[in-house]
């Protein structure tokens, strides 16, 4: 992809940025309504609440003026904070560019919705959530708009090589390999096309990049050999994501979007 067409997509993403937002906020309250945040005493640096101290308990965090209002002492206990951000990354090549009719996203605008509406749910769910390679880990009201931004922008490079990965990707290359800490989630998405090959009769198939087209009088006497192919794909992103500890999902361009995104926020919660 060139500099230019990637310009291109990025201005155009930002400028749909507000629109985005709120369909990946309003996909996020469909799959998980009702969620709310895991508060939790621990050791992080917020406040969360008073209890009487106890044997044990740190003196220097008894909170001398509420105790002075009785005769206990208050410990002032912490709010729970993840050590580790969860990064989603998306795998953004050209080929994501796709979609085989006007009636459906390109796999990248689904990825990109996907990917943003699981970052809502986690948001309120009080995860700390980056961009892989892009953002730090975030947190709080402002992390959805700073990650789409990012998405749009690139960002600026940031490695955690702690964080659980969500990663959203067609995965059609060859020998895929997915490196991360265990318990993150690897999402397949492709278009209803690649996965049936419905065509039939005389088709030009372009390529993408400098790979030429291919010509074919007779597609049809091609679909047994094309099925086997993408289903070995599919497989192999299967072996790669178990590998590195991951579960695997896939999703089809033309199937509800909040039946992906349910699947990938359970996925995150048995890890």
């Amino acid at each position: 992809m060139t500099a230019a067409r990637t310009l291109v997509q990025a201005e155009a993403l930002a400028s749909g940025l507000p629109k985005l937002i709120l369909a990946a906020e309003r996909l996020a309250f469909i799959a998980a309504p009702g969620l709310h945040g895991r508060r939790r005493g621990g050791g992080g640096d917020s406040f969360w609440q008073f209890r009487d101290w106890q044997n044990g308990d740190d003196a220097k965090r008894i909170d001398w003026r509420r105790s002075a209002q009785g005769d206990r002492l208050y410990f002032r206990e912490r709010e729970w904070e993840a050590q580790a951000a969860i990064a989603l990354a998306l795998d953004d090549t050209p080929g994501l560019n796709f979609s085989s009719h006007k009636s459906l996203p390109t796999k990248r605008d689904r990825a990109i919705l996907l990917l943003l509406a699981l970052a809502a749910i986690l948001l309120r769910a009080g995860e700390r959530v980056a961009l892989a390679g892009a953002t730090p880990a975030l947190t709080g009201s402002l992390a959805l708009p700073l990650l789409a931004e990012a998405l749009a922008t690139g960002g600026r490079a940031h490695t955690d090589t702690r964080s659980r990965r969500i990663s959203f990707g067609d995965f059609l290359r060859p020998n895929p390999v997915f490196a991360a800490p265990p318990g993150g989630a690897v999402l397949q998405i492709l278009d209803p096309a690649e996965c049936d090959f419905p065509f039939q009769g005389r088709i030009v198939f372009e390529g993408l990049s400098d790979e030429p087209p291919l010509e074919t009088t007779n597609a049809e006497d091609w679909r047994a050999a094309y099925h086997a192919r993408i289903n070995a794909q599919r497989q192999a992103v299967v072996q790669a994501s178990l590998a590195s500890g991951q579960t695997a999902l896939f999703h089809r361009t033309d199937m509800p979007p909040a039946r992906a995104l349910s699947a990938l926020y359970l996925a995150l919660r048995r890890a």
